[in-house]
């Protein structure tokens, strides 16, 4: 015996409407190719920086070509623990923080 079902049957997934506009098409087509050229151009930004702080050595700035170089570095910051302040607040904590590993940036111009 068949079981009748008692709920109303969920709809189904909505149809994507197809966009017959070429000049959408060719922006979509434009768009992807992007995406994937930004990938392999921060891939390339990604291992020529390191070489270009190693050349700089201990120096903040400085000029190669017609290009100026300018490093920052930024200390790594311990995480702080969890603490109980004043007595009126006992019981409440102020949450730490967590740490985050130092970094270096650097700018081309």
């Amino acid at each position: 015996m068949a079981r009748t079902p008692t709920k109303k049957p969920i709809a189904g997934p909505v149809a994507r409407p197809v966009l017959k506009d070429r000049a959408v098409a060719a922006k979509a087509a434009e768009y992807a190719a992007a995406k994937a050229e930004i990938a392999v151009l921060e891939a390339r930004c990604n291992a020529l920086k390191p070489e270009l702080l190693a050349a700089m050595g201990e120096h903040l700035s400085g000029v190669a070509g017609n290009h100026i170089l300018t490093r920052a570095e930024f200390a790594a910051v311990a995480p702080t623990p969890n603490r109980t302040i004043t007595r009126e607040m006992i019981g409440q904590v102020i949450p730490g923080q967590k740490g985050r590993k130092g970094y270096s940036t650097l700018t081309v111009q």
